[in-house]
């Protein structure tokens, strides 16, 4: 079965929208979004009412500071949050306010299939903590999260897609062959699916992976997916209540 993996979408509509034919077009069956629907962009609802198709929905930082209150983030992020909590309150009908609760409420921290695990951010910390390709200059942090994995762990979070090996070394896609890492036997990865909403590696393209879990030949593919990023930066900027900065990052992929 071909499942599509996405991650930190963050209200980006048009990139959500583009990236659901993309999968469709490759044969995707089956959905798993691990988090950060909303956050930073201009549609959160919309995004919402469309992973509910998903197979499973994890809770991402954005999720949880939604529902809890957005400790340690930064003004522009937190000022964000606010606005969206607000406006899911009173946007739509009643039922459409519900669902999206609904959603919101009853997010999953993992999800495991076989020895694939799903999780936001890393499986020591699902919501919160960050794994860096710098990070493999640390032994004890990579030693303890590569503990904790079955076989290969799928996350998001950094917005930075690319593949987490035991022996401490991270490729990003363009180092593998046609953008494909081929998962070994007794093999350990984590690897990081990158943004659906707000890529931060210099390519501005949304970005999600194909799971081929072939029993004989299991596969992550990495896939680009060009959208109309003018569109949504404009929709940032004609909210009052999202920093303009927002939307330079959506051109700048950074």
């Amino acid at each position: 079965m071909i499942q599509g993996l996405i991650s930190d979408i963050h209200g980006n509509l048009n990139a959500l929208e583009r990236v659901i034919a993309d999968m469709e077009a490759h044969g995707a069956e089956r959905v798993i979004c691990l988090g950060d629907v909303v956050g930073y962009g201009p549609y959160p609802g919309e995004c919402l009412d469309l992973v509910r198709r998903c197979g499973a929905v994890l809770m991402g930082n954005h999720e949880e500071a939604l529902l809890f209150g957005a400790e340690n983030f930064n003004p522009r992020a937190k000022r964000a949050i606010d606005w969206t909590r607000e406006h899911l309150k009173t946007a739509g009908d009643d039922e459409t306010r519900n669902h999206r609760w609904h959603i919101l409420q009853n997010l999953q921290l993992h999800a495991q299939e076989g020895k694939f695990l799903f999780t936001h951010a890393s499986p020591r910390q699902p919501t919160r903590e960050y794994v860096m390709p710098k990070d493999c200059k640390n032994g004890p942090k990579m030693s303890e999260i590569f503990a904790l994995i079955p076989h290969v762990c799928f996350v998001g979070h950094t917005h930075i897609p690319g593949v987490f090996l035991e022996d401490q070394t991270f490729i990003p896609p363009n180092m593998l062959w046609g953008q494909t890492y081929f998962i070994e036997k007794g093999e350990k990865a984590l690897i990081n699916i990158g943004s659906v909403g707000q890529p931060r590696d210099g390519d501005q393209r949304a970005s999600y992976v194909l799971l081929d879990d072939d029993a004989q030949a299991p596969r992550a593919i990495f896939r680009r997916v060009e959208y109309d990023v003018e569109h949504t930066a404009k929709a940032i900027e004609q909210n009052p209540y999202l920093d303009n900065y927002l939307a330079e990052r959506l051109r700048q992929g950074r």
